[in-house]
């Protein structure tokens, strides 16, 4: 007991007049001027700020993920969807078993499912699920997917227990699967229409070619900076207004009326036409 009064003394008595605490005390050593009760402090503060910072390193992470699967609605769109897999190695469980990231429709196709895997199925969004092997549904005779459990879990035990890196792997070789997919189909059906287009071509059948509303867009626009194709049509407008407004000056109501419309009439018509000179060019 004297002996341990006597450190606490010498401990007061070097913080009164010896080396303090550094900012980063983990760096140093009870040999380069710090007490080892200073080192005991330290590493308490730093356990409870390393424990605070994953909580909110951990929060942030679950809606991340959370954003990212909301925004990444088009690739489970695809049929079939896609089932993305993460084993786990945990030798401390009784069952092995991996985690699922998946649109669960196909488990519809089981008998009896559990009130969990009805869950997974009536979800239209992708879901997580603990997956293990089941015997029973084995010797029923399913197989592959139908042959195991499903069991769902929450956003943030997923994210726990596989950690963002290896979840956005997947997402994103997810991804390039369903972009590949994607352009594969565009190229097939560019292939299909070029063909039918030769065959139509053949037998006299041309068909209008598609004009995008991108680019009808963009010769209005520049047609309000007096350039492109329609490049007059503000002028035409503006022909129409002084004519109506000289109309209205020197005859009255009506017959501005009528020259508006007259005026409005003549330059959709005029558009019209330069549209259809447009699709046909």
């Amino acid at each position: 007991m004297y002996a341990l009064k006597q450190s606490e003394a010498a401990v007061g008595e070097q913080q009164e007049n010896g080396p303090r605490i550094s900012l980063d005390p983990l760096r140093m050593t009870a040999g380069q001027g710090s007490t080892i009760f200073e080192i005991f402090q330290a590493i308490a503060y730093q356990r409870e700020e390393q424990q605070r910072v994953a909580a909110d390193l951990l929060e942030r992470e679950i809606w991340a993920v959370t954003r990212l699967l909301t925004a990444s609605a088009p690739i489970w769109d695809q049929k079939p969807s896609p089932t993305l897999r993460f084993p786990l190695e945990r030798p401390s469980e009784p069952v092995v078993y991996r985690l699922e990231l998946s649109v669960f429709s196909h488990l519809a196709d089981l008998l009896s499912p559990t009130s969990g895997e009805q869950e997974l199925i009536r979800s239209t969004t992708p879901c997580w699920a603990r997956v293990a092997p089941n015997l029973e549904r084995h010797l029923a005779g399913y197989s592959d997917d139908l042959a195991c459990s499903y069991v769902p879990i929450s956003m943030a035990e997923a994210v726990k227990l596989l950690g963002l890196d290896r979840i956005v792997d997947q997402i994103e070789a997810a991804t390039r699967t369903a972009y590949q997919a994607v352009m594969s189909e565009a190229r097939a059906q560019a292939d299909r229409r070029a063909r039918l287009q030769a065959i139509e071509r053949m037998f006299g059948w041309a068909t209008e070619p598609w004009v995008s509303p991108v680019t009808i867009g963009t010769q209005v626009a520049l047609a309000l900076l007096g350039k492109g194709r329609f490049a007059s049509l503000p002028c035409s407008v503006a022909g129409v207004g002084v004519a109506t407004g000289a109309a209205y000056a020197f005859t009255g109501f009506a017959p501005a009326l009528i020259v508006f419309l007259l005026g409005i009439a003549l330059v959709v018509a005029w558009g019209v036409y330069m549209i259809h000179t447009t699709r046909n060019g």
